[in-house]
């Protein structure tokens, strides 16, 4: 694993950690990336029409406008141009040019990564890896292979190869039937677009300003280890205050309507969504350090991937750290596939406004000074998961994507808080 980056002292935002772990396991969390349906037949799909009920009623908006994978856009309608017909971000960035900038720069357009194609390689047939496909790669037009009538795997006529790496898409959230849909306009109407505005202008909706609009691949239904489900986010967010205020997923993800999408690979979002600072331990002889969940609006971290280490170091008059002193903590939520079920070993995650306080014992150390360092490891568990499967066999395409998935989750580390103090300064 790479040095973490330090990004100074202060505040953080969120996801969770998890263990090493085999075939079995590996499936079995592939298998909670997605709702498990599959598509259906290409030319039954392509003849599906748009229901505009779902767009306006709220009961049937997540059934209706998140059928996952994404049914066939179908033919498109007469008289679009090439640049309307098309699924490609890059033609939407023509007129969209920043929230293109922005995607480019997220997980969101890196969802087919070499992890999840490094999968594939092997274990395209299997539904339990396919079916993450319905959130990293959920147009239909991004799957090469579909079932049939009978549920037979077989090429799809419709398959854009192009289009499956670019993860998840422009279209994926905005495109139906060739239909555009997006947010109330800034002042807050459903104004629709005039007559001639290209693609047929744009049908707008509240709920793409609703947290549920995020729920489809922020909140798995199952696995439940301990009564929670490894994806919990939209349930955590919903018990929050949060909720209560009215501050939805979009409000610190996309804020402004930016496509950014931070979270717990982003440093900065980390550091702003947590306070740490040292607080009086009430002894000379000790010193402590609190980590709150001061903005964070689900538990920090919220998945099952990312792991806090919280660490208070001593040192001697050289600045060294003194071999056997010192304390750590790790806050995340650890979980093991174990026979044929999902085990939470423990959960040490911060709900909303909680908080951690860590004491490490000076005692007759001889230290002269006091270290405290926060790390985020966001792809902790993924890390673990990558050397297992290094470990075991597979082709050599796979074994290339594998390795890369496995260097980028070890140098994705980062440092949130870094700052030393005077031993016995009351701290």
């Amino acid at each position: 694993m790479s040095a973490p980056r330090s990004t100074g002292k202060s505040r953080a935002r969120s996801e969770t950690a998890g263990p090493l772990f085999v075939a079995a396991g590996l499936l079995a969390v592939l298998a909670a990336c997605g709702d498990g349906r599959r598509p259906a037949d290409p030319a039954a799909r392509e003849s599906l029409p748009v229901d505009e009920r779902v767009f306006t009623d709220a009961s049937d908006f997540l059934a209706g406008y998140w059928q996952r994978p994404i049914p066939l856009q179908g033919e498109a309608p007469e008289g679009f141009s090439t640049l309307e017909s098309s699924l490609d971000p890059g033609t939407c960035g023509g007129c969209h040019p920043v929230q293109l900038a922005d995607w480019n720069t997220t997980l969101h357009s890196g969802a087919y990564s070499p992890g999840l194609s490094g999968q594939l390689v092997n274990m395209a047939t299997y539904p339990e890896v396919r079916v993450c496909l319905v959130c990293h790669a959920p147009l239909s037009e991004q799957l090469a292979l579909v079932p049939d009538t009978t549920g037979a795997l077989v090429s799809n006529p419709y398959f854009e190869k192009s289009l499956q790496r670019q993860g998840m898409v422009c279209a994926a959230c905005h495109v139906r039937g060739w239909r555009r849909y997006g947010p109330p306009r800034r002042d807050g109407s459903l104004s629709q677009s005039p007559d001639g505005a290209p693609h047929g202008g744009a049908t707008r909706t509240t709920f793409f300003e609703d947290s549920r609009f995020c729920a489809g691949c922020h909140q798995f239904e199952f696995p439940a280890p301990n009564g929670k489900s490894l994806q919990n986010t939209y349930t955590e967010w919903r018990e929050s205050r949060y909720a209560e205020e009215g501050l939805g997923c979009q409000g610190c993800h996309m804020p402004d309507r930016r496509h950014l999408w931070r979270g717990i690979h982003d440093s900065t979002m980390v550091a702003n969504g947590v306070t740490i600072e040292w607080v009086s331990s009430g002894r000379s002889d000790a010193a402590s350090i609190r980590v709150e969940n001061s903005g964070t609006g689900h538990r920090f971290p919220t998945y099952v991937t990312p792991r806090v280490v919280v660490r208070i170091e001593l040192l001697d008059r050289r600045g060294a750290a003194i071999d056997g002193a010192g304390v750590e903590a790790v806050i995340e939520r650890r979980v093991e596939f174990r026979g044929n079920a999902w085990v939470e070993l423990y959960d040490t995650r911060l709900a909303p406004d909680s908080s951690l306080v860590v004491t490490a014992d000076i005692g007759s150390s001889g230290a002269q000074r006091v270290r405290g360092v926060v790390v985020v490891y966001p792809d902790h568990f993924y890390e673990g998961m990558f050397a297992g499967m290094l470990a075991g066999t597979m082709s050599d395409t796979s074994r290339v994507l594998i390795n890369e998935a496995h260097r980028r989750a070890g140098e994705s580390s980062f440092v949130i808080f870094d700052d030393t103090v005077e031993a016995g300064s009351g701290h």
